[in-house]
């Protein structure tokens, strides 16, 4: 299976990180695992990626040449380019929830990892009335 890993730029929480990959590894094994390059969960899934035995494709943004648009940019030719067989959504900010909608609308399923409630994290994007909720279990498929 190929998986496009996702999460907001500052989103740093490398222990949600490992146990959302395993968690879904669990349920299918992932051959091909692809992310964004992020400064702060990059190596973790990296070092996951390898640690099972799956392929990694890195899409870093290109800053230099599209400035504050890199990231969506980035997102929307990540999500064409790699051909993912659903995407992994960690809490992230409206880049990623637009990277999570296009690929709802391409037929993509996509998974939220979500926060235990006790822990009092958000909602993927933070914000109230998106189809994200909260869930005890720790990987929830959303339904199209």
């Amino acid at each position: 299976m190929r998986v496009l890993i996702c999460a907001g730029r500052n989103y740093a929480d490398n222990q949600r990180c490992r146990q959302a990959l395993d968690a879904l590894q669990r349920q299918q094994p992932i051959q091909v695992l692809i992310h964004g390059g992020s400064q702060h969960l990059g190596g973790e899934i990296e070092g996951w990626a390898r640690e099972q035995g799956a392929d990694i494709v890195r899409y870093p943004p290109n800053w230099q040449l599209h400035g504050k648009l890199a990231e969506r940019l980035r997102n929307l030719f990540m999500l064409r380019d790699s051909r993912p067989d659903l995407v992994l959504a960690l809490p992230g900010g409206d880049d990623t929830e637009e990277l999570l909608a296009r690929a709802r609308g391409s037929g993509i399923p996509v998974i939220c990892a979500r926060q235990p409630r006790t822990t009092g994290a958000h909602r993927l994007g933070g914000q109230a009335g998106q189809n994200s909720t909260h869930s005890s279990r720790p990987l929830a498929q959303e339904h199209h």
